[in-house]
């Protein structure tokens, strides 16, 4: 699965793995320096050197030195982000979730035997063996839990038990147990995320999981 970045992870993130999300590569590298183009400009000359060692940057141009969080909120858009640390959860996440689907696609798959009708799972049994044995709150046929997939867990996520489906009212993220599944994990293959699921459900339940044996090929016979 792909790798989750919180806000407790931020100031561990290698600064070069932030270029490479934000799209820069390092133009010339010595010893423990990278030098890279400014990712908040757009100069002529790569003006902005990382020290791997330190993880701190460097700017040539405006003479600014700084860290991760100092460079992201050079770079984000005011308007769409308050938080710098908003800025880099969303593109370290989708940077490792972009690198675990190249991973996916170029991995051949074994099909899996589920002993489980995913389909059929309620989303409160799910986040019972997700750890929230109890919502936060109820009004109706809604169940409110905090978003097992937001850093802050805050109660945010409505689950209706007539639909069995859900909604965060901060983010407006919605749908059913594969589309939680992908908040959670980053991943769109579906036998990752029927995995998932059936581990996560194996808290609460007997859930068998097993490959499907590979049927052994005729070999040719030699002509003469």
């Amino acid at each position: 699965m792909a790798m989750r970045y919180t806000e407790k992870d931020i100031r561990n993130i290698p600064l070069t793995e932030f270029m490479d999300a934000l799209g820069e590569k390092p133009v010339k590298s010595f010893e423990d320096m990278k030098l890279y183009y400014a990712p908040q400009r757009d100069d002529p000359e790569p003006m902005l050197v990382v020290n791997t060692s330190t993880n701190k940057w460097y700017d040539h141009a405006t003479d600014q030195t700084g860290d991760i969080i100092d460079l992201a909120a050079l770079k984000m858009n005011p308007m769409l982000y308050m938080n710098p640390r908003d800025f880099i959860l969303k593109y370290m996440n989708e940077y490792e979730q972009g690198k675990e689907l190249s991973a996916t696609a170029r991995r051949p798959q074994q099909p899996t035997i589920i002993d489980l009708d995913i389909k059929k799972v309620k989303l409160t049994d799910f986040m019972k063996a997700l750890g929230q044995e109890h919502p936060v709150a109820a009004d109706g046929s809604l169940r409110i839990y905090k978003a097992p997939y937001d850093s802050k867990q805050e109660p945010t996520m409505v689950v209706n038990i007539d639909t069995n489906q859900w909604r965060d009212t901060k983010s407006g993220a919605y749908g059913g147990i594969y589309d939680l599944a992908y908040e959670l994990t980053g991943s769109c293959n579906m036998s990752e995320l029927n995995r998932y699921i059936a581990a996560q459900m194996s808290a609460i339940r007997k859930v068998e999981v097993r490959q499907e044996p590979e049927v052994s090929k005729p070999k040719r016979g030699m002509r003469l």
